[in-house]
């Protein structure tokens, strides 16, 4: 119960702060959210990287990623496109500076 409540106190504080799946601020409330453990996390920012170096900039596509991460997260072929650019997005915000200009095209 406690668990819920904390998590209720972290999404209310950084939707003040203006998060939301097109500006998400936490790769890890983003994960919690999504039920996603902190081994798989680590999992999705290797996996993540493998992209970036097995896939040249002009033909990176959110696919790329979804596939990615479904690799890990067999969920994740249900998530909305939206939630896997959010996934793009805050890894590049908080662990992965060179899916930035991937992550810019996004907007």
């Amino acid at each position: 119960m406690e668990d819920i409540l904390l998590l209720g106190a972290l999404n209310e504080l950084a939707e003040a702060l203006g998060d939301s799946n097109s500006h998400p601020l936490s790769s890890s409330l983003l994960c919690l959210r999504c039920g996603i453990t902190f081994d798989q996390k680590g999992k999705i920012m290797v996996a993540f990287n493998q992209v970036l170096r097995n896939v040249p900039f002009d033909s990176l596509e959110v696919a790329n990623f979804r596939k990615a991460l479904q690799e890990i997260v067999p969920e994740a072929k249900d998530y909305a496109e939206s939630l896997i650019i959010a996934f793009i997005k805050a890894f590049a915000r908080n662990h992965i500076a060179e899916l930035v200009p991937f992550a810019r095209t996004l907007d």
